[in-house]
């Protein structure tokens, strides 16, 4: 029945004091029953199903709230959301289950799901990293009964950058910024770009993780307004922004140096400004403002005027790097830009590094010279010569000469040979030019896995009554000690030997008697077949038996180039028998393999109570007489 909700056993003893005080069969109980002509004697309902200790409760209404009903765009904004369930009457109603759900997105946490004593029910709404202006929806229902309330996010923002002005037949760059609530860029979102004047780069761009976009807008060959507009988003969120750029019928550009020209750092360069108004230089006297992203200008606030239609201004840096230069006609807006790289040309050190100093046999790394000047600039467009001065892997450099960059870098690439070079084995030399700044450094070439070492601690296990558990560790390395990953080691674990003895009570506990004897093994080519004259004792088979077994034959290192096993043995073998323990790995065609011989040990707790006999009895497994001869 819609907007109805079966409340439990309360409603139920309400109704019996009802009909305590006077209810018959004709009056209308909490639990819904007796009137209606359904012959429900009110313990079933209208299709017959039990209901006892269940009673029906209409519910009337939902107020739904946000708070607030407007989020930010940012990640961590939410809304909580608060139902609150009240019956046809007004009255709060307690222990309804209440849905909610956000059908146009966003994502909703369930803080409570069924209704308080004051009938409220809550969850809280966040936008995830959708960071659209939008609007969202959360519905919630109860009883048949549904509401829903709308929160809107806002604060994402997109603007175009750039100059304002530009003159005819030029171009120059602008962006366009994608940004949320919090001024964060909003990466890898679709960005169109059009203009009504000129032409632009590139009409669809996807954002950085900055949120911006860059382009250039190239000018008409006349003047006009060139109306730049970027959209980003569909429908509902959909942003769109214009700037309008003024295209001068004015020629106003960089006449020197030409763009992208490398300036020597300390030195000054002189940049000229030509400006020409249909064809003809401006008045003398017109004032033009120069900035810069690096460098000092000369003059220092960077204003100079015409003389014959050209300005020039000095500019000097100390440091390195890219420059952009603005020219900017203050009255009209009018702008033009040119970029410059200062350099340093005068080394004082280098120094090399190579990004893997560690090689696996015929693998390879980058080697990378970095030459700088006095005061730490990076020097470009040095020569560096690189040398292998020593190499026992047999290698080779793909270059012996290369140039620096921007960032004073030049680099060639060591391929490793077929041979170990042993720790620090291979020496690269980087030098400039005239050989008077120099450094090295140093590779080692190996095997993946040179080295592999198992071991034990002093602990012994007993996992049940008949059974020891000794726990081991395999760990593989290469030659200078750096751990081996998912290398592959076999492990076997194989009788070299037994005694022959017994125990005997000292000092209350269990020690080997005196006498005991030592004989080899009988298997002495390990094939676990009886072959001639291996049967030394006459007993018609092997001796000793295979005591002991691995917890898996095959085990694998993890990423500390350990891995772990277990050695088990039956508890009546220990002290009587001698094994050689023996791990193996496979890298690259070649084996190695590390060992350990011991005789199986005994729980001291089972030999330190004469009142239980040893494990196995007081006699030797293989008997006690003082001789390999028979097994008495």
């Amino acid at each position: 029945m819609s907007g109805k909700i079966l409340a439990r056993a309360s409603a139920l003893s309400l109704a019996f004091v009802l009909a305590a005080c006077g209810g018959d069969d004709s009056s209308t109980p909490l639990a819904g029953g007796g009137n209606g002509g359904s012959n429900n004697d009110g313990n079933t309902d209208s299709n017959g199903e039990d209901i006892t200790n269940e009673v029906q409760v209409q519910v009337g209404s939902i107020d739904l709230f946000a708070n607030p009903v407007r989020i930010n765009t940012s990640s961590s904004a939410n809304s909580a959301i608060t139902a609150r369930v009240k019956n046809e009457n007004g009255v709060l109603l307690a222990d309804i289950p209440v849905t909610f759900a956000a059908p146009q997105g966003g994502t909703l946490q369930v803080t409570q799901a069924t209704t308080d004593e004051a009938g409220i029910a809550t969850a809280q709404l966040t936008g995830d990293n959708d960071r659209r202006n939008t609007t969202l929806t959360v519905n919630a229902s109860a009883g048949g009964v549904s509401e829903s309330v709308a929160i809107e996010v806002t604060g994402t923002t997109l603007t175009l950058k750039g100059p304002q002005s530009i003159s005819f037949g030029n171009s120059d760059s602008y962006q366009a910024v994608l940004l949320d609530s919090e001024g964060n860029g909003i990466a890898d979102q679709v960005i169109s770009i059009s203009t009504t004047l000129g032409s632009i780069t590139s009409q669809t761009l996807t954002t950085e993780n900055n949120g911006a976009v860059a382009f250039e807008l190239s000018s008409a060959s006349s003047g006009g307004t060139a109306s730049l507009t970027a959209t980003a988003f569909e429908g509902e969120s959909a942003l769109r922004t214009t700037l309008d750029v003024a295209i001068s019928s004015d020629d106003f550009t960089f006449s020197s140096p030409a763009n992208g020209s490398e300036l020597d750092i300390g030195a000054p360069s002189t940049l000229s400004v030509s400006w020409e108004r249909d064809g003809t230089p401006v008045p003398d006297g017109s004032t033009i403002n120069f900035s810069t992203t690096r460098g000092t200008l000369t003059p220092a606030d960077g204003t100079v005027t015409t003389s014959g239609g050209v300005a020039t201004i000095d500019i000097a840096s100390s440091s390195a790097g890219l420059s952009t230069i603005t020219a900017r006609d203050p009255s009209s807006g009018l702008t033009t830009s040119l970029d410059v790289e200062f350099v340093a040309t005068t080394p004082e050190t280098l120094s090399v590094q190579a990004t893997k100093t560690q090689l696996s046999l015929n693998d390879s790394t980058e080697v990378t010279a970095i030459v700088r000047d006095i005061d730490n600039n990076r020097v470009k467009n040095q020569v560096v010569n690189f040398l292998l001065v020593a190499d026992e892997s047999n290698g080779r450099l793909s270059d012996s000469v290369a140039i620096t960059d921007s960032q004073g870098r030049a680099s060639t690439t060591f391929i490793a040979g077929s041979s170990i070079s042993g720790r620090d084995g291979v020496e690269i030399k980087a030098s400039t030019s005239n050989n008077t700044i120099t450094d090295t450094t140093a590779l080692t070439v190996a095997r993946q896995a040179l080295r592999l070492a198992i071991g034990t601690g002093n602990e012994l296990e007993e996992p049940d009554t008949v059974r020891y558990k000794k726990p081991y560790v395999a760990i593989v390395t290469d030659a200078n000690g750096a751990p081996i990953n998912n290398a592959e080691v076999e492990l076997s674990v194989l009788p070299i030997g037994y005694k022959k003895g017994s125990y005997q009570a000292e000092d209350d506990k269990w020690v080997e008697a005196p006498g005991a004897v030592f004989c080899p093994a009988e298997d002495i080519n390990q094939n676990g077949q009886l072959d001639s004259g291996e049967d030394t004792n006459g007993s018609g088979k092997l001796e000793p038996t295979n005591s002991a077994t691995t917890s898996s034959s095959t085990i694998t290192t993890a990423t500390d180039g350990s891995a772990d096993f277990d050695l088990l043995y039956p508890q009546s073998h220990c002290n009587w028998v001698q094994v050689r323990l023996t791990a193996t790995v496979k890298v690259g065609g070649t084996e190695n393999e590390e060992s350990t011989e011991f005789f199986l040990s005994c729980l001291a707790s089972d030999l330190s109570n004469t009142d239980i006999s040893p494990p196995g009895g007081t006699s030797g497994l293989y008997g006690s007489a003082p001789n390999c001869a028979n097994l008495d």
